[in-house]
């Protein structure tokens, strides 16, 4: 009998972000987050080249071009530290925070073990699993995941065999860069 793959962790407010992160790059789309980032330089350019040439006149209305230029402006600079502070917010509020994980994985179960209780799962209580340079997501559903961080594993080799293990029990998997 093959040993579990045993993955042993801190659950940190770094973890959170990190995770929601690669969440949000799995569910919404390369191609749609490319449009969002067009639309919103497209607005950040005409909010500036209404104000240029209104100039003292005053030709292009002063609310609208003010408008494009703050959201071009929060959707690439102010955005990202909004995120982080609502995340880390939440995280402050969780009862599971800065707390030991540890997760026992083999071939027919998955253990799990915390100060704040115990699971034991089969396979079929997840639906689906995606690999992050940063670690692995497992789903129950499409909108609930866990997050295995790959410095929670022993090493490389044995984040490569729970991802291979994880791939022949679960249907759908992915890779998120």
């Amino acid at each position: 009998m093959e040993q579990p793959v045993i993955i042993r962790f801190r659950w940190t407010e770094e973890d959170l972000i990190q995770a929601y992160r690669y969440h949000f790059r799995h569910i919404c789309r390369p191609a749609f987050r490319f449009a969002l980032h067009i639309l919103f330089s497209v607005l950040l350019v005409g909010g500036i080249f209404m104000l240029v040439i209104s100039g003292p006149a005053g030709k292009a209305p002063l609310p609208v071009s003010l408008a494009f230029l703050y959201a071009g402006i929060y959707w690439f600079a102010i955005r990202p530290f909004v995120r982080r502070w609502m995340l880390r917010r939440q995280f402050s509020k969780r009862p599971d925070r800065d707390i030991e994980l540890e997760w026992q994985v083999d071939a027919y179960k998955i253990c799990t073990q915390s100060p704040l209780g115990h699971a034991e799962l089969g396979w079929k209580a997840f639906t689906k699993i995606v690999r992050t340079p940063k670690g692995i997501m497992v789903y129950p559903n499409d909108q609930i995941y866990h997050w295995l961080p790959r410095r929670g594993f022993t090493g490389d080799a044995e984040f490569e065999r729970f991802f291979e293990l994880a791939k022949s029990k679960i249907q759908r998997h992915y890779d998120v860069a």
